[in-house]
């Protein structure tokens, strides 16, 4: 178990924002799931690095990005795939991950290892965790290799992008049958996979969408890249070298981070001018992982006739920045279904 300072969970103005106690509690509890993943990559040998937000932050924070509420790390994709592998034996008792290979319904490529699948407020869990009841955990992000032939580039692309678009077109209720088998004939044509009646459609379109991205190695390839986001015209090219070796750069004075060689170009890449801030910008719209969780918390506490003191919250009442971010949510998606309505007309 990591040891903090006390004074690490104060609330605090970090490039004049306000981080939380609880806020802190949620980093606490996240570094601690890193913490088993780093134990067991060790004992595997398998390379991680930080990613995304959990990048920028350690390279130029030293640690969280101040309006941050999640972490993220990337491998290479053989060492993803080994790790993935591992986690049914080598996770430790309660904590859970989701992939493709163990939840039909998820549609993400990655993996996503958790601490819990639910709240808890039992005292056990709490001190394990820092005072955070929440189930947090780590988005691990796999790293491919780009083809060096164009044309080989565009076909895995052309394939992906196929795939993707028939995986989607299972959650459409008004989706036209014929296009859907359509669709499935040529993907069957195109890859050789022939499509199992008794098997979920979603997870076969999902494997072997994942198997796509994965289909060249570092022998074939000069740069890596987010395979589904390059397929979405993301000019996402970083020279495979920037991930021959890790940099250690310290995070929250608590550990030490793996940071790829080349982190500068793929900041760059990420994030465009990464040196300045840009308060509140973390891919996720703000905190809204935290103030989910923490809604949830509330309407447990309150069906329970709990007091939310220990927790920062008021049972009787939403957090006013919660309430706004689903007021422009749902906003967002009502514009988003007239848009689409007009185009259909």
């Amino acid at each position: 178990m990591i040891q903090f300072d006390e004074k690490f969970f104060e609330g605090e103005v970090r490039k004049d924002f306000y981080i939380e106690p609880m806020m802190k509690r949620v980093w606490a509890a996240q570094m601690e799931v890193l913490a088993v993943i780093d134990e067991i990559c060790k004992k595997h040998e398998i390379k991680y690095f930080a990613d995304w937000g959990t990048l920028l932050g350690t390279v130029r924070e030293g640690g969280f990005v101040p309006w941050d509420d999640d972490m993220d790390i990337a491998m290479l994709r053989p060492d993803y795939t080994r790790f993935i592998q591992l986690l049914s034996t080598e996770l430790p008792e309660g904590f859970v991950y989701i992939n493709i290979h163990n939840e039909e319904m998820e549609d993400s490529f990655n993996t996503r290892v958790l601490n819990s699948n639910s709240i808890r407020t039992d005292e056990q869990f709490l001190q394990r965790y820092h005072g955070c009841p929440y189930a947090v955990g780590i988005d691990i992000f796999p790293v491919d290799y780009v083809p060096r032939d164009k044309n080989d580039e565009k076909v895995q692309i052309d394939l992906i992008n196929i795939v993707c678009s028939t995986a989607q077109m299972l959650g459409k209720e008004d989706v036209d049958q014929n296009d859907l088998s359509a669709n499935l004939r040529k993907i069957e044509e195109l890859t050789g996979y022939h499509f199992h009646a008794k098997k979920s459609l979603l997870y076969q379109l999902n494997i072997l969408g994942e198997g796509l991205c994965a289909m060249y190695g570092p022998e074939d390839a000069d740069y890596v890249t987010s395979m589904l986001d390059l397929a979405k015209d993301w000019d996402y090219y970083c020279p495979k070298e920037a991930y021959e070796e890790a940099i250690w750069m310290p995070f929250e004075g608590v550990f030490e981070m793996p940071v790829p060689k080349g982190y500068d170009k793929l900041l760059q890449i990420k994030y465009g001018d990464w040196k300045t801030p840009v308060q509140g910008v973390n891919g996720h719209g703000g905190a809204v992982f935290f103030y989910d969780q923490e809604e949830s918390l509330r309407l447990a506490l309150k069906e329970r006739g709990m007091s939310g003191e220990r927790f920062g919250i008021d049972v009787d009442h939403m957090r006013p920045e919660y309430e706004e971010f689903l007021r422009a949510k749902e906003a967002a998606a009502a514009e988003a279904a007239e848009k689409a309505a007009e185009e259909q007309a």
